[in-house]
Parts: C-alpha cells; sequence; structure tokens
C-alpha cells in the first residue's frame, strides 16, 4: 500500500504525523547506535589502561599513567585525584593530624570526576525516553485526525463505501503502528542504556576506591622515602 504524501490533501495532518514519527525513528536509531559506539570506545580505553597499570611498577605509575590517557574515563579519575595529591606538601601528607583533611579533598574530586562521567554516560538518554513516551501518542493523534477525515468524507458523500473510507482510514491505523513502533526500540534501547551505564558507575567508584588507596600508600611511601635521608642527616652528631 503506497501512502499519499500529498499535503495539500485533507490528509495532510496524517501525513505530517507520519513524518514526524519517521523523525522520530531516524534520532532513536542515531542515538543507539552513537551510544553503543560511546560504550565501545569506553570499555576498549578502559581496558588498556588497567592493563598498563597492572605492568606499572609502584616508581613509574603515579606520575606517569595518567599522562596522554585522557580519554579513558578511568584515567581522568586517576588524575583528578593524582591533581589535588600534587599540590599537597609532603610535611602536610606525613602528619597524622592532618590526614582526614587531605584524605577528604582526594575523595571529592574523584567524586567529582565520577560524576562528570555518569553525566556523559547519560546524555542523549533523554532523547530516548522522549521518544519512546510520545511516539505512541503522536501516531494515536493521526489516527484520530484520519479517523475524522474519514467521517467527513462519508458525510460530503453521503456514502459509506469501502472506496471513500479505505484511505483515510488505512492511513490513520498506520500512524499507530508506526508510533508503536518508534516507541518500542527507543524504550528498549534506554532501559538497556540504562542498565549498561549502572554497572560500569560501579565499576567506576570501584576503581576510584581502589586508585584513591594506591594513591594515598603510594604519595606516603614517596615522601617517606624522600624524607628519611633528611630525617637521617639533621639527626646526625657532627663528630
Amino acid at each position: 500500500m503506497i501512502l499519499n504524501l500529498d499535503f495539500s490533501s485533507e490528509a495532510g495532518v496524517v501525513n505530517y504525523t507520519l513524518w514526524l514519527l519517521g523523525c522520530f525513528s531516524l534520532l532513536t536509531w542515531s542515538v543507539i547506535l552513537l551510544k553503543l559506539g560511546e560504550w565501545g570506545f569506553n570499555t576498549f580505553r578502559n581496558f588498556f589502561f588497567m592493563k598498563d597499570s597492572r605492568k606499572a611498577t609502584d616508581d613509574t605509575f603515579f606520575p606517569d599513567l595518567g599522562t596522554g590517557k585522557a580519554s579513558s574515563q578511568l584515567a581522568r579519575i586517576y588524575q583528578s585525584g593524582q591533581k589535588i595529591l600534587a599540590g599537597i606538601p609532603a610535611q602536610q601528607v606525613l602528619r597524622i593530624d592532618q590526614y582526614t583533611a587531605w584524605h577528604e579533598l582526594i575523595e571529592r574530586a574523584l567524586k567529582q570526576q565520577i560524576q562528570k562521567e555518569k553525566a556523559k554516560m547519560d546524555s542523549g538518554l533523554g532523547w530516548l525516553a522522549s521518544f519512546g513516551s510520545t511516539a505512541p501518542f503522536v501516531g494515536l493523534f493521526g489516527t484520530v485526525w484520519g479517523i475524522m477525515d474519514a467521517m467527513r468524507d462519508i458525510s460530503a458523500k453521503g456514502s459509506a463505501s469501502l472506496d471513500v473510507v479505505a484511505g483515510p482510514i488505512g492511513e490513520a491505523l498506520i500512524a499507530t503502528g508506526i508510533g508503536i513502533a518508534v516507541a518500542v526500540p527507543a524504550v528498549l534501547g534506554y532501559n538497556f542504556f540504562v542498565r549498561l551505564n549502572r554497572g560500569s558507575a560501579a565499576k567506576l567508584e570501584h576503581f576510584a576506591e581502589d586508585f584513591q588507596q594506591a594513591i594515598i600508600q603510594g604519595h606516603l611511601q614517596q615522601h617517606s622515602t624522600q624524607l628519611k635521608p633528611m630525617t637521617t642527616h639533621g639527626n646526625a652528631n657532627p663528630k
């Protein structure tokens, strides 16, 4: 069945509805494909970041691991904590009474970066939710309008024959079907990415907790090693 998309006809509203649903469908699949590509890219980069972190030694991990890895979610989280940690004087880090203060600074920086990563992962999902919830009603609107056109044709021609009502009612029913067809992938895609992002966010939080402890311990060890010779030299008694 070929639809008549002549917008000068009385069924122009139905045709506009079909075009609108077509735009919804195009945007829905565009968002789905873009989000799939984004998830694959993040997974790929995070995998290699973790692979590099396992190869790194204690001496090279902390200053170098985040360099050049800005495209990785985990690297950005690491860099956010390392940036705060690098600005804390060694003497302050080694003081027990200052532990809580700088520990909270690092934790806050990591949480803020995680929230930024979550916002990036959730971007675009609002479109899927909107299309999934509105497309059926847009299609239903086209159906109602098509039936109204059919009733007007029947009234004008004084006949309820199949030739009179088949076209408008057929287009009207197609509008409802297309609305549902647009809504289904939008809703499924939204639910899929919500679950996917929830799992990814949990991994980011787990990484932040582990690396927070690793960064703190490594920083303490690094500065303890640097300050130990100075302390030994300062306590030495001249002969």
